[in-house]
């Protein structure tokens, strides 16, 4: 398939979907319970195991990239940094996956991070083909013969087990969720043991379509000190960055993030380097 602006390395390198493995040249993953293939060349993507929707779906190929550029470009380093990974889009993941993910993912790397969703698909997920397992819907964690203890997933095996509880019975209704806006959805999220402002926002984020999230982790609160010179409490560094970049602050915050990989640091362009200050014209 043909797609717009797009680049499929930045995007499922960036840290936000723990799914994908790359091999050679094809990027291998999980989605909606099919196993997926994908490998491009230049616009064009080809993808073996899932329908051309899905994946425009997935990646969000409605968003018209070049408006988004346009909006968030408010300063001169994050304009260097959409020109360094262009063509990275934020992804459309499923809201209970989404969700269960972030969890796991509290106070953990990102390597750490997969190795506890694998177990936890492989103990508890349907086997799509051989080495690649659906990940597990609630009733499949709560009723599964699997002892979660070998998913090594630490106090957080007790806060998926509890997640899950209160979205199968209903308790958390995942389709009240997605009809709430950006602070709604976040109040609502937050009343789930494991899930604070970070977490929150990164489900609002990805899952949601709440663009004007922010993720505030480690890396987004040393850009946000080194570059805008803004530090304190969650609250006042992710609200800086929503009023700094506007409906679209989650995208800037995804490049942000990926400059700000140990990697990626080096090559950091001379409007982001430390004590530099950028400010919107």
């Amino acid at each position: 398939m043909r797609t717009p602006l797009f680049d499929l390395d930045h995007t499922l390198d960036s840290g936000q979907v723990f799914r994908w493995r790359k091999e050679g040249e094809w990027w291998h993953g999980v989605v909606k319970g099919r196993s997926i293939r994908l490998r491009q060349e230049g616009d064009v993507l080809e993808v073996k195991g899932a329908s051309d929707d899905l994946i425009a779906h997935y990646f969000r190929f409605d968003d018209d990239l070049d408006e988004i550029y346009r909006d968030i470009s408010r300063d001169d380093c994050i304009a260097s940094v959409i020109d360094r990974f262009r063509g990275l889009r934020l992804v459309r993941q499923d809201i209970w996956e989404c969700s269960a993910s972030y969890i796991l993912a509290s106070y953990a790397n990102v390597p750490r991070i997969k190795k506890m969703i694998d177990s936890l698909c492989r103990a508890y997920g349907r086997e799509i083909e051989s080495g690649a397992y659906a990940f597990p819907t609630p009733q499949e964690i709560l009723e599964g013969e699997a002892d979660i203890a070998c998913c090594r997933l630490g106090y957080r095996a007790d806060w998926i087990r509890q997640y899950a509880g209160m979205v199968y019975s209903g308790d958390f209704d995942l389709y009240e969720l997605a009809s709430k806006d950006y602070l709604e959805a976040v109040r609502y999220l937050k009343r789930v043991k494991g899930i604070g402002n970070k977490v929150a926002d990164c489900i609002a984020l990805f899952s949601l379509d709440h663009l004007e999230a922010c993720p505030v982790d480690v890396r987004i609160a040393r850009a946000m000190r080194d570059i805008y010179g803004v530090t304190g409490s969650y609250e006042k560094v992710a609200g800086h960055a929503r009023r700094h970049f506007g409906r679209f602050a989650g995208y800037a915050q995804e490049y942000l993030y990926i400059a700000e990989d140990p990697s990626q640091k080096a090559l950091r362009p001379r409007s982001c380097t430390r004590g530099t200050r950028s400010s919107a014209p």
